[in-house]
This record gives C-alpha cells, sequence and structure tokens, in this order.
C-alpha cells in the first residue's frame, strides 16, 4: 500500500514585527487546514523568519523547523500559482482592501454572493483568502514582502480595517 504524497508550498507569512518564509504541508484542501480549529499552531519547514522593523538588533533567523501560533499570524502567501490553483474557492468575488498593522492587501476574496460588505468577515472561519492581491508595506521596513501574490490567506482576527474597492 502506498501512502499519499503530500506537496510542500512555499509561503510567506506575516506575524507581529516579523516575516517568515518558509515552506507549509497542508493536510488536504488549504482552506479546510487553516480553519481546522484542532490545530492551535502550525508546522513550518526550512524557515527564515526576519524582523520587519528597521531598529531590531537581531537580523533573522534560520531554521529547519519551526511552529507558529495560528493566532499570530496576519496573513499566509501562497507564493506559487499553480498551488494557488489547486485552493477549493467560491466563484463570487470582489475587490478588497485589508488593513493590518504593517501592511494595506488589495485583492479579490472569496465569498457568497448575497454576503453584505459589512459582514464579509463572518465568525464562521478564522481564514479568508484573496486572489490576484498585491501588499503595500505601511512602514519603512527592514525585510519586505513578495508583493504581488497568487493568493493569500488572511486571518480576519488580525485585520483591523477593510472596505470593498470599487
Amino acid at each position: 500500500m502506498q501512502g499519499i504524497k503530500l506537496e510542500s508550498w512555499k509561503i510567506e507569512i506575516a506575524i507581529p514585527n516579523y516575516l517568515v518564509r518558509a515552506t507549509l504541508t497542508p493536510r488536504g484542501d488549504l482552506m479546510i487546514f487553516l480553519n481546522n480549529l484542532t490545530y492551535t499552531s502550525f508546522n513550518f519547514n526550512d524557515v527564515e523568519m526576519l524582523p520587519l522593523g528597521t531598529d531590531f538588533q537581531v537580523k533573522g533567523v534560520k531554521q529547519s523547523m519551526m511552529n507558529i501560533s495560528r493566532s499570530a499570524i496576519s496573513y499566509i502567501s501562497v507564493l506559487e500559482p499553480d498551488k494557488a490553483a489547486q485552493i477549493q474557492l467560491l466563484q463570487s468575488k470582489r475587490t478588497i482592501v485589508f488593513y493590518t498593522e504593517w501592511f494595506a492587501i488589495r485583492g479579490d476574496l472569496h465569498v457568497n454572493s448575497e454576503t453584505p460588505n459589512e459582514n464579509l468577515l463572518d465568525d464562521k472561519f478564522h481564514f479568508f483568502m484573496l486572489t490576484d492581491a498585491t501588499i503595500f508595506p505601511l512602514r519603512t521596513m527592514a525585510a519586505r514582502p513578495v508583493q504581488k501574490v497568487p493568493a493569500i490567506a488572511f486571518n480576519r482576527l488580525e485585520i483591523l480595517a477593510y472596505h470593498p474597492q470599487n
């Protein structure tokens, strides 16, 4: 009997004060995996953790493996278009801008077409997917994220504000 082969995905993660470049091996569909509340943290491999601020004394940390708490993750960018194409998404979408402490991110939020703009981030899920996203840093940074990404999963608890983009 042959086991299931899980693929590794190249990703970037925003956590408080750090940008993390790593690989993730989701167990099944990415959005189902990220929204599975039995995981309080996620395991990442080939990790490089870089400070966002220009005044940090440590220039970065490289580790073969690191666990990151679900609650600390602002977003996870999927860097590979072929992996992003594998994500199961609702067909309906609208262009949204999300704001975090460090970034403004514009992209297509995949959400039910009947959902009103004032209730896009309901509490059924922790992570919501944007596609065709552009990341705009709001401050001077020591490490800059990839600016254009095919998909980005957002932790709704880390979104400070949002608005539809017309």
